[in-house]
């Protein structure tokens, strides 16, 4: 049987307002409504195209939208003049919600899978994300536009690779002084402080590891590195 778009909005509305009061963000209804609106469309394209997975149930497809905007707890972070690019986004994820919940701000999706892109113009559309653009594409063939090098402030990364084939194919994509993020479990997370502790990520600076344990309650890190020129020693 498949997953009601009601029951995923009510757990989606009981996620956002524990994660907002533990974040101390305001979210007005409007947002409230578009977030909504994505998730209602994301469940009725996923029985069809199996998007994010046809098993997860309303609190899990939920939990994917509270994750994705938990770098809202980071002061600063994302501002309304700073180019953000999310790589591999799939159905949005967390470029959208952090658009939806935090913007808007120029935002750039990359993402390869034809049913994703066609998912992602639709919602684009529907829900006027009027700074929103869509690279229908690798992130190997993104860091080959010349109008892509060194145009972003902020590089998001959920699941999409190894993080450190990231670092190398996203350093190009970055201004200088740009920020990678990377969404990362207690074992990644830990395998990137480690080599950034003891050799060093060559053309990056470990900036910090955040845990995201008391927001979403679930053993995930935020690792955000900055793009430098410096080499390790």
């Amino acid at each position: 049987m498949g997953i009601g778009a009601d029951g995923v909005t009510e757990a989606l509305a009981s996620s956002l307002d524990g994660a907002a009061r533990r974040m101390g963000l305001i979210i007005d209804e409007e947002r409230r409504e578009r977030a909504a609106l994505y998730m209602k469309e994301l469940v009725r394209w996923n029985k069809a195209y199996n998007l994010v997975g046809r098993k997860l149930g309303p609190e899990e497809l939920a939990g994917l939208f509270v994750d994705a905007i938990t770098p809202l707890a980071v002061k600063g972070l994302i501002e309304e003049r700073k180019e953000v690019l999310d790589v591999g986004t799939g159905a949005g994820m967390p470029g959208i919600p952090l658009y939806i919940i935090g913007g808007p701000f120029p935002l750039t999706l990359v993402e390869a899978q034809r049913k994703k892109v066609t998912f992602l113009r639709h919602v684009r559309k529907m829900l006027s994300l009027e700074k929103t653009t869509i690279y229908p594409g690798r992130l190997e063939n993104a860091v080959r536009e010349e109008d892509m090098q060194n145009g972003f402030d902020l590089v998001l990364a959920r699941a999409a690779m190894d993080p450190f084939r990231l670092f190398r194919l996203a350093k190009p994509l970055l201004a200088d002084g740009g920020t990678a993020l990377l969404y990362l479990g207690k074992r990644e997370a830990e395998m990137v402080r480690k080599k950034a502790a003891q050799q060093g990520i060559a053309g990056w600076r470990l900036e910090a590891v955040r845990s995201t344990q008391r927001i979403v309650h679930k053993d995930f890190y935020l690792v955000m590195l900055k793009k430098s020129e410096e080499n390790p020693a």
